[in-house]
């Protein structure tokens, strides 16, 4: 816990509300301090909690795809605390969705690629990644496709918190289709300090449901 302002994460309040007057400085401590004790309470999830909140994200996200039938998928893989989204790419590649994958570049930037299968070594930050000669996946793809957008926190207002290097708010601002945020229960705030760059999600999905903006629409 990070001031008096912090509660657990079933989640009233995280940090100070984000419509208060606060300078850069502040607002990147706030948000320090939140990644801080959201990353720790992931990671201390238990052997027999993960998986089975990795299996209920994943058949709410299996339902979503099936209903809505996205051209691209474009997902992630796990580094061990996010949830897993194994189910989920195999089913894409079963059923002829292109499913594409973040790739780290070399100027330190990320591209989206697609991918054939889940067969790929692990990256220098030990992660399993796309080769270098997985093609970039097409504007035209990305700009119609469901993306399943990992995080460190979010609010009711489907504002996300990422880690702190803006790779997926730069990703997100050029354009998608359809956007889920992936989190477990324990990563919800009732509010989060943003900035104008920070990139919201249009629905999150978790262990307990699928919510939209300010409301659960599904559980």
């Amino acid at each position: 816990m990070y001031d008096e302002q912090t509660v657990d994460h079933a989640g009233q309040a995280c940090g100070a509300s984000p419509t208060a007057a606060a300078d850069a400085a502040t607002l990147h401590d706030l948000k320090k301090a939140i990644r801080r004790e959201k990353i720790a309470l992931r990671r201390a999830m238990s052997a027999e909690l993960r998986p089975a909140a990795d299996d209920a994200i994943n058949r709410r996200l299996l339902d979503i795809v099936r209903t809505e039938k996205p051209s691209g998928l474009v997902a992630y893989v796990s580094d061990g605390t996010e949830p897993d989204l194994t189910p989920v790419m195999r089913y894409a590649l079963q059923a002829g969705i292109t499913l594409c994958l973040p790739r780290f570049e070399q100027d330190g930037a990320y591209s989206i690629v697609t991918v054939r299968s889940l067969d790929f070594p692990a990256s220098h930050w030990g992660i399993p990644e796309p080769s270098a000669d997985a093609p970039a996946a097409p504007p035209e793809l990305l700009a119609e496709a469901l993306w399943l957008v990992p995080g460190v926190a979010f609010d009711p207002a489907c504002r996300r918190l990422g880690r702190g290097k803006g790779v997926y708010d730069r990703l997100l601002a050029r354009g998608t289709g359809k956007t889920i945020g992936i989190f477990y229960e324990l990563q919800r705030c009732a509010e989060l300090p943003c900035e104008p760059t920070d990139q919201p999600v249009g629905r999150v999905v978790t262990e307990s449901g699928v919510f939209g903006c300010t409301n659960n629409v599904r559980s």
